[in-house]
């Protein structure tokens, strides 16, 4: 008896080795690779349930960005409307002021204007009356009898020149 195999083969071992490799595969199938085919079809089925749900996912972030974007368009055409508004009024509102406050100047100018002819007229009669007096003194030292209605016509046109000078 030799050391090669293929000599050693007949028909019991092979039906020997057969009926063990069926043995063995039936029991690794049973017991291996049934429960591991049987996880990977799970991981598979919870990859594609998980693909589904991101797909999902994304349709709804596009379709929540597309709608915020709408949202966004329109508080932008809003605020652009409300912006035109508030310059409108705003417009409205400095020219109703502005025409207040000019009617308030004329107002206050005109009141101004009146004191002060008020005034100038009160100056202006103190002057004469102050004129007269000193043209008097003046005059009644110079000469003893003095006119009075002469020295009125005198001051009178003397302040009317100077009027008429400024």
């Amino acid at each position: 008896m030799g050391l090669n195999p293929l000599e050693q083969l007949n028909l019991v071992t092979m039906a020997a080795m057969a009926a063990i490799f069926l043995v063995t595969f039936f029991v690794l199938r049973k017991v291996l690779f049934n429960p591991l085919i049987d996880v990977m079809e799970k991981r598979a089925d919870k990859f594609e349930r998980a693909r589904a749900r991101y797909q999902q996912a994304d349709a709804l972030i596009k379709q929540a960005q597309e709608e915020a974007a709408r949202i966004a368009a329109e508080a932008a055409e809003t605020a652009e409307r409300f912006s035109a508004d508030v310059k409108r009024e705003l417009a409205g509102t400095r020219e109703s002021k502005r025409a207040l406050a000019n009617a308030e100047a004329e107002n206050i100018l005109l009141s101004g204007r009146a004191e002060a002819a008020r005034i100038k007229g009160t100056e202006q009669s103190r002057l004469k009356d102050h004129l007269l007096a000193c043209s008097k003194q003046t005059l009644v030292k110079m000469i003893p009898m003095v006119d009075e209605e002469a020295l009125r016509l005198v001051v009178n046109r003397v302040l009317t020149a100077r009027g008429a000078a400024k």
